[in-house]
């Protein structure tokens, strides 16, 4: 049977290791193809160090695996066998970190937990172990405002499918800089979002929906059919014509005569945000008869076209106005009163800290 062979480059590469170390006589050869360069471990963290420099700040990050918080970018590292990286098999969580504080930290980590539960993941720490991890590398990375990003997994061990074949159960932690969708003149709480239906991307199955998995490719699929249409996140109707969610955030809607509305955390995310959204709206925004009513439950997606407002709202603090819903004003197509309220309310509570105490953790810095 005949074989098919692979050209090689005419150079002869001559190192005196294995590991890839040049021989005594010089630089390995030029001319060589990358695959057919192999690096030493200093090489590549040089090499990795000039590709990082000037990306988007990561201040830190800790690993269970390495057992403590690296603050170069160059060697902020996941194990390529750990099965989340390979498999999915891991899960994550998100919360912000406000002039030195972590901002609901602990609902965040319940959340955790529960998505860890519903993955099947073995987690060796308690909640507070975890609440502390993230809290040190906070202040290892000595950034006061940010945000701070956390995986559990099944960790490293092999390239099969079972998760018996893993050394151990891995916490990854990172500080980055905080997320702005106001760059380039956009200011979400001036201009709104102009936002397109899902209508070819399929909903997660329940299960992967209200498990924060690492596997977000349906969620990246709904940004990118949405933005194929003038969209951002998206906005998805099940077929039931209600709407579930977006790509990555719960949506609700003000109708004509004061209710907010929102759908169910039944098949979409239990958003964190949005549980936050609706205490404000059943206090403030109820005594200060901005709003009428607040309920959740099934939202039509024909009856939130024609509601005075559209909201979107994820990651901690992130109110999204939506003023134009496939091609179409929501209300009079400007960023509406409740929104502004809702956004002023999680904005000024953050910053100053204002809230219950189990809402804020007082990150301790080394300096």
């Amino acid at each position: 049977m005949a074989l098919r062979t692979v050209p090689v480059s005419n150079e002869t590469i001559s190192y005196e290791n294995m590991d890839g170390s040049a021989d005594p006589s010089g630089e390995p050869p030029e001319g060589l193809r990358p695959a057919q360069r192999v690096l030493s471990a200093a090489e590549a963290v040089e090499r990795m160090s000039a590709r990082r420099h000037g990306k988007r700040g990561c201040y830190a990050m800790f690993s269970s695996y390495l057992g403590g918080v690296v603050t170069d970018p160059a060697v902020m590292t996941v194990p390529l066998d750990d099965h989340m990286v390979h498999r999915g098999h891991g899960v994550f969580d998100t919360c912000s970190l406000v002039n030195g504080r972590l901002y609901r930290l602990g609902i965040h980590i319940d959340r955790l937990l529960a998505s860890a539960e519903g993955a099947r993941l073995a987690v060796p720490w308690t909640h507070d172990e975890l609440i502390q991890m993230v809290a040190d590398t906070a202040a290892a990375s000595g950034a006061r405002d940010g945000i701070v990003r956390y995986w559990l997994t099944a960790g490293p061990g092999g390239f099969s499918f079972m998760p018996a074949e893993c050394e151990e159960s891995c916490f990854y932690c990172v500080v980055l800089d905080p997320m702005s969708f106001g760059s380039g003149g956009f200011d979400p709480m001036v201009d709104g979002f102009r936002e397109s239906t899902v209508r070819n991307t399929p909903m997660k199955p329940p299960l992967l929906a209200q498990i924060k998995s690492n596997n977000y490719l349906l969620n990246v699929l709904t940004h990118l059919e949405a933005t194929d249409d003038g969209g951002t996140f998206g906005i998805i109707v099940n077929d039931d014509g209600c709407i579930a969610e977006a790509c990555v955030l719960n949506v609700c809607s003000i109708s004509t005569d004061g209710v907010f509305v929102t759908p169910p955390f039944e098949g979409i995310l239990h958003g964190t945000t949005m549980r936050r959204l609706l205490d404000l709206a059943r206090g403030p925004l109820c005594d200060e008869g901005l709003l009428r009513e607040v309920q959740q439950r099934p939202l039509r997606a024909d009856e939130a076209r024609v509601g005075t407002e559209l909201i979107m709202s994820g990651g901690d603090t992130h109110v999204f106005p939506v003023v134009e819903w496939d091609g179409v004003p929501i209300g009079d197509g400007t960023v509406g009163p409740v929104a502004k309220r809702l956004h002023e309310l999680i904005t000024s509570e953050t910053e100053a800290g204002d809230g219950s105490p189990d809402d804020f953790i007082e990150v301790q810095y080394r300096n």
